[in-house]
Order: structure tokens, then sequence, then C-alpha cells
């Protein structure tokens, strides 16, 4: 699996929240998209074998030292069972709140998790790439939960991207899990 993290490999440069995601150092475009496309790889070669990510964000991703992208975790939410919620009106999450889709906040309120419910994910760290700002960034969790939720509001897709990859990235954040695009439609979309 050549895009996602081989156990006992040790020559990673470290997280890109790192390398990638500062507010000092901002994508270029083709940076993000040769990523982005290397990570949909890594994605799509777990999804294969019925695993979903369920955490995808920019610190969970590495570079190794051909500087290819790579998903360094994957699953562990799912394996976990989930992480507890600060409030006691939701009894769980799987994954981390600034990149979670409306169903990961619990199954009974949209929905069942499924591959697309990684695209939401990826779709916020695609954004988070080129800004260097995570979405809902300095928001509590519950004002997430609401937004998301309750509000339906979805993260600011930034201007200027090409229309192919605008779409794309718009798409990913349906609020209906079964209207986002599957990943091959991603890497289609970025590879144009």
């Amino acid at each position: 699996m050549r895009h996602v993290l081989e156990w006992g490999r040790s020559e990673w440069k470290g997280a890109n929240k790192d390398l990638l995601t500062s507010s000092d150092f901002l994508l270029l475009y083709n940076d993000m998209v040769r990523y982005g496309q290397q990570l949909v790889s890594g994605i799509m070669e777990l999804h294969s074998r019925g695993i979903l990510a369920l955490n995808l964000k920019p610190c969970n991703f590495l570079l190794d030292n051909q500087n290819v992208a790579v998903v360094g975790e994957f699953g562990i939410p799912m394996l976990c069972g989930g992480i507890s919620s600060p409030s006691s009106e939701h009894p769980y999450w799987v994954g981390s709140p600034n990149y979670m889709a409306p169903e990961q906040w619990g199954a009974n309120l949209r929905g069942p998790i499924s591959f697309e419910t990684d695209c939401w994910a990826f779709a916020c760290s695609i954004i988070e790439m080129i800004t260097g700002e995570k979405p809902w960034n300095h928001v509590s969790p519950q004002d997430i939960f609401d937004a998301v939720v309750v509000r339906h509001q979805k993260p600011m897709v930034p201007s200027g991207l090409p229309p192919v990859v605008d779409k794309v990235l718009k798409a990913c954040f349906e609020y209906d899990y079964r209207n986002r695009p599957a990943f091959g439609e991603i890497l289609h979309a970025l590879t144009q």
C-alpha cells in the first residue's frame, strides 16, 4: 500500500501539520493537487480493504523520503468504538470535531457511517492545506455540532479554485452522505 503508512518504516519526515498547514507556509495549488491525489489513492486502498479512515486530517498525513503523502493513521476511532463527548446529550463521537461529517456525531442523527463519510474530512483537510486554518477553527465541539448537525452549515471552500475542484469539494459537504462523491470522482477532479 504505497499511500498508506507501512508499519516498521522509520523514514518519515513527520506530520504534515508541521510541513503543510502552518499559517507561515501555505501549499501552492499544484502541491495541494499532488498531495491530494496521493492521499486519495491511499484512502481508496483502505476502502478497497473495507477500512474507513474516520479521522482524516492533515496531522494524520505523513511525507516519506520521496515527498510522497501517505495516510498515517486510520481506523483507530472505528476500532476503539468511539471517543467520549464532552456533552452528555451526545454519547459518542467517531473522529475529530473540526473534520467530522454529520453522521459521525451519531448514526441515529444522520444515518450510518460509510465510505462517503471520509469525503467530508478529506475536503476539510484540503481546505486546511490551502488556507493554513482548519475548518471551524476556534469553535468549541458543541458549537461545531450545532453548526453541522443542527443548522446544516458547511465549511467554507476558498474562492479562486478551478471550477471542477471547487465543485467536488463542495459536493464532499453534502449533508446526505449518499449525495457525496466517491473517491474515484474526487481523484478524477484532482487530475483535470
